[in-house]
């Protein structure tokens, strides 16, 4: 059985050292998606970005804010938020403990 999880000790920094990310799916898997990861911890915040794809934020774990363009939105474990492209975003970790959740992007479908 080919397995993953989330392990902070092998993820890497991301979104220029703003965040923790690694891939979500198995060694070997091959999938028509972008996936990572993300981690942030207490008081962080990833450095907002913008890029030309499709995108879903699936909250895992802990509490924050999800900003998309200029809406702000408080983050909950299976919250699940759609990150349109070419649209300013960011996550922010205002709690006391570790923020954990996983992207998929895509091309954009017309």
């Amino acid at each position: 059985m080919n397995t993953s999880s989330y392990d902070a000790l092998t993820a890497r920094p991301a979104h220029a050292g703003t965040i923790l990310a690694m891939s979500v799916l198995p060694d070997g898997v091959k999938a028509p998606f972008g996936h990572a990861w993300g981690h942030l911890n207490p008081g962080g915040e990833m450095e907002p970005h913008t890029h030309p794809t499709q995108e879903i934020y699936f909250f895992h774990a802990g509490h924050g804010q999800v900003v998309i363009g200029d809406e702000v939105a408080e983050t909950f474990p299976g919250m699940v938020v759609d990150v349109p492209p070419d649209v300013m975003h960011t996550v922010r970790n205002n709690s006391d403990g570790e923020m954990l959740w996983f992207a998929l992007w895509w091309p954009v479908v017309e």
